[in-house]
């Protein structure tokens, strides 16, 4: 209690602040053009797989960059929609598809089984609307050995995002196969699952945004939020450093900028980290532009354009399990 009271106290005298500007955000273009071709069509160097899985067919999007050489190993991030959204529209919207044709490393996006995600909880689902009751975590864990019998993978090197429902899924896979994760971080959704009596402590990362209508950021919203009272992005912070065996009593600022901030702990067991990355303009969409391609789209809700998959995918590529050899065809 006494990290958290400690941590609630200093955002209160921040988020004042700043609340002058949140009327009044930056007005941004949302027709800007993403970086790969508009044309869903997905030929190159997109490809779609499917397996059978407890008797479902279960589909994901794969992304091989041109730039990689797949006689080395690279790296592999799994890139999770977001509830009622499927694998096509996370491809355009979260940007990690653009920054792995910048960087080389291989994306894949999984589709929900009605597409939604079992990301657990009290009961295996919180509500039919809300959530799948699939093996969710059985199956992205088949996928993820499917595509290592085909790819040069570095199994050291593999991480999880996602938005949402994805993102807790994310934080599931977290807690529930940290022994497969590099590191995890998402956008938009707290740790709901029951952690696993064997976890390891693997670095974490949530970004969400301050004005977020539909998983509250904090829980003195006017409204309760849909997951309950005793979830906020702050209580999720101090829930992973305490998972993390993290030390101090209140987050190290990291990063201070007009539209967001970078706060967490960086002294934690198995040299983990935990952050909470702030867009103090931002509702429940966080990324850089809506979907382009949907009709209608999600919504412009980063309207400062804080680069959020970027803050995650450099948060992400610093880690990497020791002793684990990759895995090369």
């Amino acid at each position: 209690m006494g990290r958290l009271s400690s941590t609630l106290g200093i955002l209160l005298l921040v988020f004042p602040m700043i609340s002058g500007c949140i009327s009044e955000p930056a007005n941004v273009d949302s027709e800007e053009e993403p970086a790969l071709d508009e044309n869903p069509n997905f030929d190159t160097p997109f490809s779609e797989h499917c397996i059978q899985y407890d008797d479902l067919e279960r589909c994901w999007l794969l992304l091989i960059p041109p730039i990689i050489n797949e006689t080395s190993a690279v790296p592999l991030l799994i890139d999770i929609h977001g509830g009622g959204d499927d694998m096509y529209e996370q491809r355009w919207t979260s940007d990690f598809a653009n920054i792995s044709m910048e960087q080389g490393f291989i994306v894949v996006y999984p589709q929900g089984h009605n597409n939604f995600w079992n990301m657990g909880g009290p009961t295996p689902c919180l509500s039919e609307i809300l959530c799948s009751d699939e093996d969710d975590i059985g199956f992205i864990l088949q996928m993820l050995d499917t595509i290592m019998e085909n790819h040069s993978i570095d199994k050291s090197r593999v991480y999880s995002t996602g938005w949402s429902n994805g993102c807790g899924m994310t934080q599931r896979l977290a807690v529930q196969a940290s022994e497969v994760f590099a590191a995890t971080g998402c956008m938009a959704m707290y740790k709901l699952s029951e952690v696993s009596s064997d976890y390891s402590p693997i670095p974490f990362m949530e970004v969400h945004g301050l004005l977020d209508e539909i998983v509250h950021y904090a829980t003195t919203a006017p409204t309760a939020p849909i997951f309950g009272p005793e979830n906020g992005a702050i209580q999720n912070l101090e829930s992973w450093a305490e998972l993390n065996g993290c030390e101090g009593s209140i987050p190290e600022v990291i990063e201070s900028q007009n539209d967001y901030d970078i706060r967490g702990y960086t002294n934690c067991e198995n040299e983990a980290q935990v952050m909470l990355v702030t867009l103090f303009f931002a509702a429940h969409n966080p990324y850089e532009h809506d979907d382009p391609v949907a009709q209608p789209g999600r919504g412009w809700a980063n309207p400062t354009g804080v680069p959020s998959s970027t803050i995650v995918w450099e948060f992400l590529n610093q880690f990497s399990k020791e002793g684990i050899e990759p895995i090369a065809t």
